[in-house]
C-alpha cells in the first residue's frame, strides 16, 4: 500500500473512530502528520493494545513498511490478523497481500484468497479487484473468468481504476464473456490513466467505428459510481 493511502486512511479514521480509547490513536495520527512516525507507532500501540482495530492496522503497517519502527512481517502479520478478526477490511486486504507475496509466512495463495474474499463480502473494491485477479490466474482458486469479471465490475462501479481496467480488458479479450468493444473502451476511458491503459484504448478504438467510440463515450459521460466502501 502506498504512503499517500496510509496517510488518507489515518485521518480518515479519525472522524471514524468513536470516543472509546480515542486519545491515543489520534495522539498517533497528530504525530504522524507532523512526521514523528516513532511517537505515533508508540501512541498506535498503546490504543492498539486496548483493541482499538484501526490502531491495530496502523500499527501493522508501519511495522510493514518500517515507520518509525523497526520493519518486521511477522510484527505486522500479528497486528493485521487482530485488525482482521474485527472485520477491518483494509487488514484483511493486507494479510491476503502478504500470504500471496510470502512477506512474513509462507506464500499460500489459499489463505490470500480467503482473506480477500472477507473484505470483497464486504464490499471493499481492492479486495474485490484483488480476488479477481486471482480469479483470472486461477492462482488459490480455480480459473474462473466469469467470477473475476463479476468481482472487477464490483470494483469498478465504485469507482476502482485497477478494476475498470481489468474489466476493460476482459471485454477486450473475451475472457468469460462475448468481445465487446464498446464496454471496453467505456471501461478503459473510465480508468484513466491508470497503468497502460492509454494503449490499450489506442488499440481498441483501432477496430471500432467512430459510431461505436461515440456510444462508448457517451456510456463513460453518463456513468454514475456506486458509494464506495471506506
Amino acid at each position: 500500500m502506498h504512503k499517500i493511502n496510509q496517510v488518507i486512511f489515518l485521518l480518515a479514521s479519525v472522524l471514524a473512530i468513536g470516543t472509546v480509547r480515542a486519545d491515543d490513536f489520534n495522539d498517533g495520527v497528530s504525530y504522524y502528520e507532523q512526521g514523528d512516525f516513532s511517537s505515533a507507532a508508540v501512541s498506535f500501540k498503546t490504543a492498539a493494545n486496548k483493541g482499538n482495530a484501526d490502531a491495530q492496522f496502523n500499527l501493522g503497517l508501519m511495522y510493514l513498511n518500517g515507520e518509525g519502527i523497526q520493519q518486521d512481517y511477522k510484527q505486522a502479520m500479528a497486528w493485521f490478523e487482530q485488525s482482521a478478526s474485527k472485520n477491518n477490511v483494509r487488514a484483511q486486504v493486507n494479510l491476503g497481500r502478504m500470504y500471496a507475496k510470502g512477506k512474513g509466512v509462507v506464500s499460500n495463495h489459499g489463505i490470500a484468497a480467503s482473506w480477500f474474499k472477507k473484505a470483497a463480502d464486504q464490499g471493499y473494491a481492492d479486495a474485490q479487484y484483488s480476488l479477481g485477479i486471482l480469479y483470472v490466474t486461477g492462482t488459490g482458486v480455480p480459473r474462473d473468468f466469469a467470477k473475476a469479471r463479476e468481482l472487477f465490475l464490483q470494483a469498478a462501479n465504485q469507482n476502482n481504476a485497477s478494476g475498470q481496467y481489468q474489466l476493460g480488458l476482459i471485454y477486450l479479450k473475451g475472457k468469460g464473456v462475448n468481445v465487446n468493444l464498446v464496454e471496453a473502451y467505456k471501461w478503459l476511458t473510465l480508468a484513466g490513466d491508470y497503468e497502460d491503459t492509454a494503449v490499450y484504448r489506442k488499440f481498441v478504438e483501432a477496430k471500432m467505428s467512430k459510431e461505436q467510440v461515440n456510444e462508448a463515450l457517451a456510456l463513460a459521460q453518463d456513468w454514475q459510481p456506486e458509494k464506495a466502501v471506506k
